[in-house]
């Protein structure tokens, strides 16, 4: 009972980390009207967010050693109330700046030491259930938001009430510290830690073509997240209702995915998981491209659920590919090369789409996939010749 209740918080804490990663969009269109910003000025706050999150990512592991990973998760959801209480309080666009800085650093600090520590410890199936967990709470944010603007509260509440929410999430993990300790005590004994540099991380064989996975992964799905619903608009000359239903059934058959696959773990390796994943989504970007009517339906649902493991077991694979010593280390490069992906390739592909055409996008989604495939092939080569040669 013990160690399902921890499992049940580490969870708990992977859901507040998703429910603030989709308010900023649906909050935008009040918050800009009550502070008198342009609309691009959003950009200007999911950056610094970004940013954040990246430094922090890299720094995660770093200060984890020093503190411990449950005293650097509850000071981190900490940082993330700080921020959601700003940004419920400020009254001028640059005090939301300053609010945004404790919410990215938060995020990334959490990102990377709960994907650690469950990637050393526990088993795939954990993984994959705590990514659907995030689209939990990516879910919520929105719903808490539009309920309490619906019934002409402003968007302020809204924050205040998903701040809360993360308060007592910081109570929960104050009293859970002892049970943190216990688990990193079994990391320790199991593993020498780490005295290696990042310098010579980075310089590991394979390392650099996982960052590279993992900044066309994120970068795919920040996409689609983006460009998605135009695509389906200006390209299918479908209707914006039809359009961002299907958007959501694209974001349902991610976390219904990933809950999947947590049980198809039991029966297949994460290298087969990988694979299969990748040629579902090459399959469901080809259906979507050729596809109209009600087959975008189909098409949608293939690319959520080819994407669905992808992240969670690119990262579970971690120790195993690279091994435990420098597991934390990596996915700290990792988490951060994702923010890299979905920070620079959407705009990117955005400033193309608006140059040529949105029909540009199923061929980019697809060449992203063909990378993630060629990256997935050689990482798992060069991890067979390492073997051989011990």
């Amino acid at each position: 009972m013990r160690q399902l209740a921890f499992i049940f918080i580490i969870y708990a804490t992977y859901i507040s980390l998703g429910l603030p990663d989709s308010l900023l969009g649906v909050a935008w269109p009040e918050i800009k009207g009550e502070l008198h910003v342009a609309y691009s000025a959003a950009g200007i706050i999911s950056m610094t967010i970004a940013i954040c999150t990246v430094i922090s990512s890299l720094q995660a592991i770093r200060i984890t050693r020093k503190i411990g990973t449950g005293k650097l998760i509850l000071s981190s959801v900490l940082l993330t109330v700080i921020g959601l209480i700003g940004f419920a309080f400020t009254q001028n666009f640059f005090l939301l700046i300053v609010a945004a800085l404790p919410l990215g650093f938060g995020a990334g600090a959490i990102d990377t030491s709960v994907n650690d520590y469950v990637a050393t410890n526990l088993k795939a199936h954990h993984m994959n259930w705590l990514h659907a967990f995030w689209g939990v709470g990516a879910t919520l944010g929105p719903i808490i938001i539009g309920v309490t603007l619906n019934n002409h509260f402003s968007w302020r509440y809204g924050y205040l009430i998903i701040g809360s929410i993360q308060v007592i999430l910081v109570i929960i993990l104050f009293f859970s510290l002892p049970l943190w300790k216990e688990g990193q005590q079994k990391e320790s004994k199991g593993s020498v830690e780490s005295t290696t540099s990042l310098v010579s991380v980075w310089k590991q064989r394979g390392v650099r073509l996982s960052l590279f996975s993992f900044v066309f992964y994120v970068g795919l799905e920040g996409t689609i997240f983006l460009w998605g619903s135009s695509y389906l608009i200006e390209g299918k000359s479908l209707s914006v209702a039809t359009a961002s239903f299907i958007i959501s059934i694209f974001f349902a058959s991610i976390t219904v995915g990933r809950i999947i696959s947590g049980f198809v773990t039991f029966w297949i390796s994460n290298q087969k998981l990988l694979i299969i994943s990748q040629i579902t989504l090459l399959i469901g970007i080809l259906t979507a491209a050729m596809g109209k009517g009600s087959i975008l339906y189909g098409g949608f649902i293939l690319i959520g659920l080819g994407c669905a493991a992808i992240f969670p077991t690119m990262i579970h694979e971690t120790p195993r590919r690279f091994g435990k010593r420098n597991s934390g280390a990596i996915i700290g490069f990792q988490v951060a090369a994702g923010y890299v992906g979905i920070t620079v390739l959407p705009p990117l592909l955005g400033v193309l789409f608006q140059g040529f055409s949105m029909n540009l996008l199923p061929i980019f989604l697809g060449v992203f996939v063909l990378i993630l495939l060629g990256t997935t092939i050689l990482i798992e080569r060069g991890k067979s010749k390492r073997n051989y040669g011990h």
